[in-house]
């Protein structure tokens, strides 16, 4: 069971990790390894561990899950789950680059600007719509503008807008 879980895994290119509860990498799979480094026997306090650490939404953050979707860390995006335990945290992180390439793909060929499709590339990378008119340097209502743009375009191919995740404002 364990040699199957370990293949699905590295097949998936997700890492895999465990963590004593002092936050000590006791295991890494060689994924999580080529993401993180070789943390095995440290303490670990990035990517991930810096994401839990940070998130004060948790109920019980001293057990459970906590999932992270869409999430930019390791200068990539990554779906980042972590469970917790009383001994240990495990932590998956699942990229998201093929996922990425395949929504904006679906964009590209629905008669965008390229400025739509810069919009859309950052929506489908989960941008704050702020962080999104900062980093286009354009206003808000021409943001809103673009987007219904997108939108419009897209549904008068007789399609539903694909690949958005809830936006953060």
């Amino acid at each position: 069971m364990q040699a199957a879980l370990e293949t699905s895994l590295t097949e998936n290119q997700i890492g895999f990790c465990i963590k004593d509860k002092s936050k000590q990498v006791l295991y890494q799979n060689d994924v999580c390894t080529g993401i993180c480094g070789f943390l095995q026997n440290q303490t670990c306090a990035i990517g991930c561990m810096e994401l839990y650490e940070n998130d004060d939404t948790q109920q019980w953050k001293e057990n459970g899950s906590c999932v992270y979707k869409n999430t930019y860390v390791h200068e990539q995006f990554y779906d980042v789950t972590v469970l917790v335990s009383d001994a240990q945290l495990i932590t998956f992180l699942q990229p998201l680059k093929v996922n990425h390439q395949q929504a904006i793909a679906f964009y590209q060929n629905k008669g965008l600007s390229e400025k739509e499709l810069k919009v859309i590339t950052h929506v489908i990378q989960n941008f704050s719509n702020e962080a999104i008119y900062q980093s286009l340097n354009i206003s808000k209502a021409t943001l809103k503008t673009h987007l219904n743009n997108i939108y419009r375009k897209v549904r008068e191919q007789g399609e539903e807008p694909k690949y958005i995740p809830h936006q953060r404002r």
